[in-house]
């Protein structure tokens, strides 16, 4: 019987005096309810024990059954959706619906194309001239073409030769050559001083008369 006591006080966290005080009001309460059902002598005493015992045993077991199926607030979902233990779950990324965009290249790849000069002639005929490879350099001339490297331009204001064009990797530079008829970038007058200048980015140039319009072949 000391040991139901002693855990019922300890349940409700009941020491030293006041344990006292609860074990001398239960005694007393079952000594009473002892004499109104009129239990003398070692009837009575056994009585006693046996609903001290009762107590003991019984009323931990009801506290427990019910802390053991009552509700608590971590049952509860926690807000957003989430499961219980007090947490809220990492949103899922949403699937892609529709196809993914690529990712630009890490770097710029080299233009492969050549180059093309094309225009109209003094006599209403037209001139169309490709440059390609990784370099080389080549003669702007107005005389019929001889050599590989010789790109012709039919035309009387044009000299003999007239201008250099040099093609290095992915540029294109141009030189005048001291022609009377003279060489122009885009309007610009290009001198024999100015030695070579990139026309990489321009729109067209002239020899003598003759427009002739930039453009990647």
């Amino acid at each position: 019987m000391g040991v139901e006591i002693a855990a019922l006080t300890s349940f409700f966290g009941l020491t030293g005096a006041f344990a006292l005080v609860g074990t001398v009001l239960a005694a007393w309460m079952a000594w009473r309810i002892v004499e109104k059902a009129g239990l003398p002598g070692w009837t009575g005493l056994g009585a006693i024990l046996l609903t001290l015992t009762g107590v003991g045993t019984i009323v931990p077991l009801i506290l427990l059954w019910i802390f053991a199926f009552m509700r608590w607030p971590r049952d509860e979902p926690a807000a957003g959706g989430g499961a219980g233990y007090g947490f809220t779950p990492s949103p899922r990324p949403a699937p892609a619906t529709g196809p993914v965009a690529l990712g630009g290249p890490s770097m710029a790849l080299p233009d492969a194309r050549g180059w093309r000069l094309s225009g109209t002639l003094g006599n209403g005929g037209t001139v169309s001239l490709a440059v390609a490879g990784p370099s080389g350099t080549y003669a702007l001339t107005g005389a019929p073409g001889g050599a590989p490297t010789d790109l012709s331009v039919p035309d009387p204001s044009v000299g003999r030769p007239h201008a250099r064009l040099m093609l290095s990797g992915h540029r294109l530079g141009l030189e005048d050559l001291g022609s009377p008829g003279g060489t122009f970038i885009d309007g610009a007058r290009l001198l024999p001083e100015h030695g070579p200048r990139d026309i990489s980015a321009v729109r067209s140039i002239r020899l003598g008369s003759v427009e002739l319009a930039l453009s990647r072949a």
